[in-house]
């Protein structure tokens, strides 16, 4: 038991010591090996609007398979969305328990089998998923689905700094820009968002001005998908929390 359980702390430090690809997988089979898995995934960005497109990246799987979750099949994997919306890890067949699944998703569990599922975060926000699959025993108790949490949870944030997702410093927007665009993410229109935040609609005109330019962008939907993307605002039940917060005038 203590051998196994520095194995896995040993593991943990070779991957966060990692900063090229060939030792990051290194480690990552290190990791694996320790927790007795034959595989995992990473997903990012994972955020609740799906127009954002979501890299995979994968240790243990098929290329082919990797081939087909690319082109059709991250359509009809739940695991990403139900953890979006947990704080802890939990086991690909506890899915059915918190979700309503359709038939398509409960083909895609059974054929991916038993594993832990992670909602990770990485740098400036940035919202990602990890899939650790294939346990050599499928009979996961709760320690093993913390010491996978852990483990996922570091590797995510290698990843990301290995992958450089950090170097694009997301925009200075202020406290009342950051309000303007979440709303411009539900929809809003300036004079509704105006009358929500209790402005005028001039100034709300100025806002968005400054907003596009900050992001880059030319429309309002551009405007959105970048704010999701640099993990600015979150989309859906999370943004509609933050946006009705008590905030200060600016």
């Amino acid at each position: 038991m203590t051998a196994t359980h520095e194995k896995y702390w040993e593991a943990l430090d070779e991957a966060s010591r990692a900063s090229r690809w060939v030792p990051f997988r290194r480690a990552i089979h290190s990791i694996l090996d320790a927790i007795e898995f034959d595989a995992l995934y990473f997903l990012a960005p994972v955020v609740a609007d799906r127009r954002i497109g979501r890299v995979v990246w994968n240790i243990g799987f098929p290329r082919e398979l990797e081939a087909l979750y690319k082109k059709a099949g991250w359509k009809n994997d739940p695991l990403p969305d139900i953890a979006l919306n947990r704080t802890n890890a939990f086991r690909f067949s506890d899915a059915p328990r918190l979700t309503k699944l359709d038939n398509r998703q409960r083909a895609f569990l059974e054929q991916l089998g038993e594993g832990v599922a992670v909602h990770c975060t990485g740098p400036y926000a940035r919202a990602g998923f990890v899939g650790v699959a294939r346990p050599k025993n499928p009979d996961l108790d709760d320690a093993l689905v913390r010491k996978v949490q852990v483990a996922a949870q570091l590797c995510f944030q290698r990843y990301c700094e290995i992958a450089g997702s950090h170097y694009e410093q997301p925009p200075d927007l202020s406290q009342r820009e950051l309000d303007v665009i979440r709303w411009i993410g539900e929809g809003k229109s300036n004079a509704v968002i105006a009358d929500i935040l209790g402005i005028t609609k001039n100034s709300v005109d100025s806002y968005v001005k400054r907003i596009f330019a900050k992001l880059g962008v030319s429309d309002r939907t551009a405007a959105a998908v970048r704010a999701v993307a640099l993990g600015l605002i979150a989309t859906g039940k999370h943004s509609k929390q933050a946006a009705h917060r008590v905030r200060w005038k600016t």
